[in-house]
């Protein structure tokens, strides 16, 4: 009998695989709209809700990721505290709040993260950066949404109001592995298929930044010398824009 963690290992190349050959024209188009934003001194904005927040997460202040990268995070749609963060998840509304209390501007980029795509939340972020004339991609399973009901008043699932759309590739029901005898499925998928998303959306506007003639802002290590003066000089760049990097 194949090990169990190998399986589950093949199920998580086998769905990058699947990325690549499905995924490249969106993944390049947002790549440029990346690229775009930071080359007019914008920032770019990520959002997720339960553990797609690790997604927005994943990528912001650690080395070898762009500087100008804004997760608009929520300590009450986090799993930090309680479950309750699910049910707020599918509150109608919640998700304007959180982009009223960001500085979000026109043309920039806000990228949101929902494996399931059928939430209020990650919906009403969306809705709410359009409002504010903010470009959207969505990371989210077409799998899975095709086979659940929205929760949005609207009926619309996130692929459907996000102007560009990622498809993680990832099963429904986000579990990638059976178990023989046991009936419910195990190992998730979706947050490390979206979590290396991520990295190649930021990996490849770095290039095409490059490939303008535009410095990208990656940040170094700071566990190496000059890491913490690179840092700096990054910082005084683009920290007025970022809230989490401002000092208590």
């Amino acid at each position: 009998m194949t090990a169990a963690y190998r399986t589950y290992m093949r199920r998580l190349c086998d769905i990058i695989e699947d990325i690549i050959s499905t995924q490249g024209i969106a993944i390049e188009t947002a790549a440029d709209w990346i690229a775009d934003t930071i080359e007019q001194r914008g920032v770019v904005h990520l959002f997720g809700s339960g553990h797609s927040h690790m997604v927005a997460e994943e990528v912001f202040h650690r080395a070898g990721s762009l500087l100008p990268l804004n997760p608009m995070l929520d300590a009450n749609l986090t799993l930090f505290g309680s479950v309750n963060a699910t049910l707020l998840e599918r509150a109608p509304g919640y998700g304007r709040v959180v982009v009223g209390s960001h500085d979000l501007r026109p043309g920039e980029v806000v990228i949101v993260a929902s494996n399931s795509g059928v939430n209020p939340v990650p919906i009403d972020v969306v809705l709410a950066s359009q409002e504010r004339s903010a470009r959207t991609i969505a990371i989210t399973s077409d799998e899975h949404y095709r086979d659940a009901p929205s929760r949005h008043e609207s009926g619309q699932r996130l692929a459907e109001v996000a102007d560009l759309t990622i498809d993680t590739r990832v099963p429904t029901g986000d579990a990638v592995v059976s178990i023989p005898g046991v009936d419910t499925p195990a190992g998730g998928a979706s947050s490390a298929v979206g979590v290396a998303l991520i990295n190649a959306l930021v990996v490849e506007a770095a290039s095409r930044l490059h490939q303008r003639g535009v410095k990208p802002p990656l940040i170094p290590t700071m566990n190496l010398p000059g890491g913490d003066e690179e840092m700096e000089s990054l910082v005084e760049q683009w920290g007025d824009r970022l809230p989490l990097l401002r000092r208590a």
